[in-house]
């Protein structure tokens, strides 16, 4: 049976109307990871989970319902409905379509339960939504990956605040958590973004931890605000974009320019809408990864390419520049073997060019190159957690402050087990492990579930053979025919815009 990315939280996708916290978490699981003949040249990709969790919030700032499509089963998607049910919203969810239905008329409560965003990041899109529907927001820490440097390894939401008293909140943080009020409720507000970014020292344009966040904080905040919101330097990439189109289907009198988002604030609840995610940019990526790391060809079969390719367009360059060969045809991707090695790079992951996401995978290829290459991180700190692993199978990497070095050469098997301490760092390490052939163990397989819907059964295409250990439970593990759904190609007549107004 296809081992399941993580176990089925309550009041999850699994148990509509019931809203409990999830369970704590046990002994720490892991994958047993091999690799074996490969089984399918094709496979789908799941929707864009940063798009995803912002659409889901969305939907709460509407009385009328909401059906977000290829919407993939991850945490977030897990923890947002439990947080929607718990504040009184409808949420239906067809786990076999992939589609998520939110009535949220019935939304009631002003309180982020703890338990359920201490696991995610996405419930922290709920604070600008909560406020402007009832004037008031309570929320404690918002977890995900300990990168950020927020309280005890939590997310931080300084930035939050400071985006919502803009709008004329009054905000307290303390411990990870924030409270605000607006008891006349939101108005618009003219805000220079690059309040919430650090200067990128390779040009000097905004990117930093805090810029998209506060990007998609005053979105939200704007689309139920009162009077007109002028967001200047909005972060650029399709999660916040594409959240702008977004809340115009939603009947938000939305105006996107390079440089200025302007919003007509409704002044009060949203209208509804039905879209349908695009493929997820940073599963895009893993998989290139992986084809070129395995030496196969491979195609990839995307929703709304469009967006997709115009969202990587910074990591299409540089694969073009190492020389990864790449085809676009229609809604397929194909991914064909390098011809001898790669070139050398210099990437840097910024708010406008690579994806940090993309960063760790970045230097899984460039392991690859004929000659030293060179990766700068400007977006988040502690973002070379799969350093120490990729040394252990004998990768030549330096890391000088935000800066790594990275000198060619082949992997080897390690010597014990790989630990992935985030869910990109988790998926660099199952990658090069894959890489190299051997049987190993890779702990922190739980931060995968926050990223990748149905992996295991997608990695099987290429040969990846994947059992699980530690919480496994074999109630929790998909059975056949639900794993191979992730590789049923999508129905070529659904064919909407996704941002169709």
């Amino acid at each position: 049976m296809e081992p399941r990315l993580t176990p089925t939280l309550p009041g999850g996708d699994r148990a509509p109307g019931d809203a409990s916290p999830p369970s704590p978490p046990g002994p720490a699981p892991y994958w047993d990871i091999d690799i074996g003949p490969r089984l399918a040249d094709e496979v789908r990709m799941s929707g864009f989970k940063h798009l995803m969790v912002g659409c889901l919030a969305a939907a709460c700032l509407s009385e009328e319902p909401w059906e977000v499509r290829n919407a993939p089963d991850l945490t977030d998607r897990q923890a947002l409905a439990g947080m929607a049910r718990a504040l009184g919203a409808r949420v239906d969810i067809d786990a076999a379509a992939e589609r998520v239905r939110i009535d949220a008329a019935p939304l009631t409560g002003h309180r982020v339960p703890a338990d359920w965003s201490a696991r995610v990041h996405g419930g922290a899109y709920l604070l600008p939504v909560l406020l402007a529907r009832h004037g008031r927001v309570e929320s404690g820490a918002h977890g995900g990956c300990r990168i950020g440097g927020g309280h005890r390894g939590g997310r931080p939401v300084e930035h939050i605040a400071g985006v919502l008293e803009r709008f004329g909140a009054t905000c307290a943080t303390d411990g990870g958590g924030l409270t605000a009020t607006a008891p006349r409720g939101l108005r618009g507000a003219v805000i220079d973004l690059a309040d919430f970014s650090t200067p990128d020292p390779c040009d000097g344009l905004p990117t930093g931890p805090h810029y998209s966040g506060a990007t998609k904080t005053a979105l939200l905040a704007a689309a139920a605000a009162r009077g007109t919101t002028v967001l200047r330097h909005p972060y650029p990439k399709p999660d916040a974009r594409e959240l702008a189109r977004v809340l115009a289907l939603a009947g938000v009198a939305v105006d996107v320019t390079p440089d200025v988002i302007e919003v007509q604030g409704a002044d009060g609840p949203i209208g509804g809408a039905s879209l349908t995610l695009p493929s997820d940019l940073l599963e895009v990526i893993t998989f290139i990864t992986a084809s070129v790391l395995l030496d196969q060809e491979l195609t990839l079969r995307l929703t709304h390419a469009e967006v997709v390719r115009d969202g990587l367009a910074p990591e299409l360059r540089h694969l073009a520049r190492i020389g990864v060969p790449l085809r676009w045809d229609g809604d397929l991707l194909r991914i064909r073997p390098a011809v001898g090695p790669l070139a050398p790079d210099r990437v840097v992951a910024a708010s406008h060019l690579v994806y940090s996401d993309a960063q760790p995978l970045f230097a899984l290829l460039l392991l690859a190159a004929s000659a030293p290459s060179t990766l700068v991180e400007t977006v988040w700190s502690g973002r070379f957690g799969y350093v120490d692993g990729l040394r252990s199978m004998g990768a030549l990497l330096a890391v000088h402050g935000q800066e790594l070095r990275i000198r060619p050469g082949a992997l080897r098997p390690a010597s014990g087990p790989l630990r992935g301490n985030d869910l990109r760092a988790a998926a660099a390490l199952l990658l090069a492990a894959l890489a190299v052939g051997t049987p190993h163990r890779l702990y922190g397989v739980e931060h995968l579930a926050r990223g990748y819907a149905r992996l295991p059964a997608k990695l099987r295409a290429l040969g990846a053979r994947i059992t699980p250990g530690g919480t496994a439970d074999p109630a929790h593990s998909a059975d056949p025919a639900r794993a191979t759904d992730a590789d049923v190609p999508a129905d070529p007549q659904d064919k909407e815009a996704f941002h169709d107004v």
